[in-house]
């Protein structure tokens, strides 16, 4: 605003509409004539209005009255002071009611009022003042505001157009609601805030004369009434909106029948041996270690329980899967579900409680007995048939016999396994899952986020080293949502928190936000030393961008895993075929004589104890093979010119069988995904050779060694020998770091919050896995080329820079930046 000696306003008497221009310390003025047409204000703070009076002045002037709406919050100032400089020109413009025009006067004889302030008036309760205004009729009225006289009958009106003077030249003010005059009772329609495309702003909804009530005092925050989230259920017998109960294939009854029937089965075999055992004088006589038996008693009980282990794999990968998914949407007062629950599977060496601190009891007991039995059922298999002598018909003889006591300690383990998937199978069993298919790669969790009112939470989490550290705890749902304020309410579906809003009435406030995270990171930096470590920069930091690997895949402990097995081998290589140490036995060292029930010490040792070993490299490996498998988009994203969907974001890698996830890397030429999975099922012979290889046994000279079965040594060391050769292919490379690590939702929604892809009008809620796939494969409307996908730098819906997953290239931005080709 210009502060001139001679302040211009223009009038539009045609349009109806009060029009601000200048307002001027020294002369400010308002220009008034009456409409029944009003426009928002800005920030709805003030309104101004002008009623005829039912009972007019001989001069046929009306009377002019301002109500106060809502003055803004701003710093603490005295309620009288008026700054001596113009403001500025304000937009919008105030918004003015219109007044009940009387139809029998012409629209050229209404009456167009100008006020005068004197200039040297800065406080309305201080100092004197005088007002003057045209009557429309060529004469002057003159008011003293201050003595309260006035020149004409009726209402004294100066005080309300003084105030709204002072409301538009102050620097600021406290609001205080009580100062509403008793005159503004029936000034402002009430209603909603409409948005008008013509206008280019809101509307407030008019309502009828005898319906206005007086209007509530709003903050500036505030002014735009929020759209909150309502959970709302699926219309029935709607195919739009599906029921949300789906239920991955593995996880349903009959599915985990078929696995509870294969441990049932076992736990008949072994409690049949060892019953048949005990009553006929072992299972059947020894016939060396050439024979069939030999392989029946010492690799076939091995062989079967991998085959559970690698069953049990498989469905707790399934469970990791969906749980965070299905506690969403129970609707259960979890806070911290996104953000600590994993997706990865982990229950291998050590067990994962997490779901117990979820409240998943059932889920919990079910992964401890996965656990429990993956840990020490092979080992205890390999010892369980041991030879013993006996006598028949006064003839001795060695026999196959069982190990009774490991025997029952081994149906306890596969009872307990019964026990835990009955109750997985009962948890599952016609559950609410909140999910339309399995949510197996990226492209599904961009479904379930594209109108999540939680991303805002997210903001600059993609270089965090935790994401879960700056989420505060949530009570979030999964399901289906309306809008509370929507005009033509629709059901749309993801993750949200209940009533809360949409994320974006204060976009003042989320500016300010940002910028006292953004001073307070440079203050950080500046403060220890690192002034160049600011977020718009850590995008671009190698030391953030190639940041974070599983702890047992970076460089280092590669190194030293790698050194490690590759000692042990050749260790093993050595002590076994100098001076033919193996082949020609060794001393047992321990009692060698079975007991009553068929314990020999020697036996249980050289065969638990290589089962043990050969079971934990099975199950370490298989922490490898799930990372290098829930990696392997991100690889494919990090390629300098992108990738298509079907090598990224709809890969499902952790949800595939075993041997289907090598014959389908291999086919997508992911060579070292197809290998690393191979690896973790071919594994699983160490632990069946090695608890099978080993016997005790009574040479001519009576004395006992310990001897391998030959050929299954040789088997043993060749798998071995693939196993350490296989460590060399685990080197992570720079394809497989990432800023943080990827193993929950949250870690994996922080790459996705802000990417384009949720707002794509091409991905607007697909409601199939089918529908999904189709709409990520195909071109963008006027794109002739395949569209491509990448993992870097591009441009978020706020305008900023973000770090995550989008297309590689959209008409109209420059390409994505991705770092990987660029340092090698």
């Amino acid at each position: 605003m210009h502060s001139s000696a001679n302040p211009t306003a223009m009038l539009a008497p045609s349009a109806g509409n009060v029009s601000l221009r200048t307002v001027s310390s020294s002369r400010p003025q308002l220009f008034r004539t009456e409409s029944q047409r009003s426009a928002a204000a800005s920030d709805d703070y003030y309104s101004f209005s002008s009623r005829t009076s039912a009972t007019r002045s001989a001069s046929g002037a009306s009377r002019a009255t301002m109500v106060r709406y809502a003055t803004p919050n701003s710093h603490p100032m005295s309620r009288n002071s008026s700054p001596t400089v113009s403001r500025t020109l304000l937009a919008p413009p105030a918004a003015i009611l219109r007044t009940e025009q009387n139809p029998d006067i012409p629209a050229e004889q209404r009456e167009t009022f100008v006020t005068q302030i004197d200039s040297t008036t800065q406080s309305t309760e201080n100092r004197g003042g005088r007002l003057s205004y045209s009557d429309g009729a060529g004469g002057e009225v003159i008011r003293d505001s201050y003595a309260g006289r006035e020149s004409t009958p009726g209402m004294d009106d100066s005080p309300y157009i003084l105030f709204a003077i002072n409301q538009l030249t102050r620097e600021g003010e406290d609001e205080d609601p009580r100062r509403s005059s008793e005159s503004a009772s029936e000034s402002t329609p009430t209603g909603r805030l409409l948005w008008d495309d013509s206008l280019g702003h809101f509307v407030r909804a008019v309502t009828p004369p005898t319906q206005r009530t007086p209007p509530r005092e709003r903050s500036p925050q505030n002014s735009v009434d929020p759209e909150a989230f309502v959970a709302v259920e699926a219309p029935e017998g709607s195919l739009i909106f599906p029921p949300l109960d789906f239920v991955p294939v593995v996880l349903r009854p009959w599915a985990l029948a078929v696995v509870i029937s294969c441990v049932l089965l076992m736990i008949t075999g072994i409690s049949f041996s060892n019953t048949w055992s005990q009553n006929h004088d072992g299972i059947w006589g020894y016939d060396g270690r050439s024979g069939s038996r030999y392989f029946v008693v010492q690799f076939l009980p091995q062989i079967l329980g991998i085959l559970i282990s690698i069953l049990t794999i498989f469905v707790q990968a399934a469970v990791y899967r969906v749980m965070p998914f299905v506690i969403l949407a129970s609707e259960r007062s979890f806070q911290k579900v996104l953000q600590e629950l994993r997706i990865l599977p982990r229950n291998f060496l050590l067990p994962d409680l997490s779901h117990f601190i979820h409240g998943e009891t059932l889920v919990g007991i079910s992964l401890f007995t996965i656990w429990l039995s993956n840990l020490i059922a092979v080992p205890l298999l390999s010892c369980f048939y041991q030879v013993q002598w006996f006598v028949i018909d006064g003839e001795g003889g060695w026999r196959w016999a069982t190990v009774r006591a490991v025997g029952w300690v081994l149906v306890a383990v596969y009872g307990l396994l019964a026990i835990g998937l009955i109750l997985l199978m009962l948890r599952f069993f016609r559950t609410w899952s909140g999910l339309m298919w399995d949510p197996v790669c990226l492209g599904d969790l961009i479904t379930v986020i594209q109108r999540s009112n939680v991303l805002p939470d997210f903001d600059y989490t993609e270089t965090a080293t935790d994401v879960s550290k700056l989420l505060n705890p949530r009570v979030l749902r999964l399901g289906y949502w309306q809008l509370s304020q929507g005009r033509h309410p629709e059901v749309f579906y993801g993750i949200g928190e209940v009533g809360r809003t949409v994320g974006n009435p204060s976009l003042h406030l989320v500016a300010k936000n940002r910028r006292e995270q953004l001073s307070k990171v440079a203050f950080d930096a500046e403060k220890n030393g690192n002034a160049g470590k600011e977020y718009s920069e850590d995008l671009y930091s190698p030391s953030v961008r190639y940041r974070w690997a599983p702890w047992f895949l970076r460089k280092t402990s590669v190194i030293v895993w790698t050194a490690i097995i590759c000692a042990l081998f050749i260790a093993f290589v050595i002590v076994s075929f100098v001076h033919n140490a193996v082949e020609d036995g060794f001393s047992p060292r321990l009692p060698t004589r079975p007991s009553a029930n068929a314990f020999s010490s020697s036996n249980f040792l050289y065969s638990f104890i290589p089962a043990l070993i050969g079971n934990f490299l099975f199950l370490a490996w298989q922490h490898i093979d799930f990372y290098f498998r829930a990696l392997q988009p991100y690889v494919m994203l990090s390629s300098p010119e992108g990738t298509s969907a079907e090598q990224s974001l709809l890969l499902a890698y952790p949800s595939l069988f075993p041997f289907q996830v090598t014959i389908t890397a291999a086919l997508n030429k992911h060579y070292k995904v197809a290998w690393i999975s191979l690896i973790s099922i071919v594994s699983g012979a160490i632990p069946i050779l090695a608890g099978g290889v080993f016997i005790a046994l009574t040479y001519p000279v009576d004395e006992i060694k310990v001897t391998p079965l030959m050929p299954a040594f040789y088997a043993l060391v060749a798998f071995c020998a693939v196993y350490m050769v296989s460590f060399l292919s685990i080197w992570p490379g720079r394809y497989r770091y990432l800023p943080h690590d990827i193993s929950t939702l949250a870690h994996q929604i922080s790459f996705l919050y802000q990417s384009p892809l949720l707002s794509d009008k091409l991905l607007r809620e697909p409601r199939s896995k089918t529908d999904l796939v189709t709409r990520l494969v195909i071109a963008p409307p006027g794109v002739n080329e395949y569209p491509k996908y990448g993992f870097g730098i591009y441009v978020g819906r706020d305008g900023r820079e973000h770090l995550g997953i989008d297309r590689y290239s959209r008409p109209g931005r420059a390409d994505m930046l991705i770092t990987t080709g660029s340092m090698r």
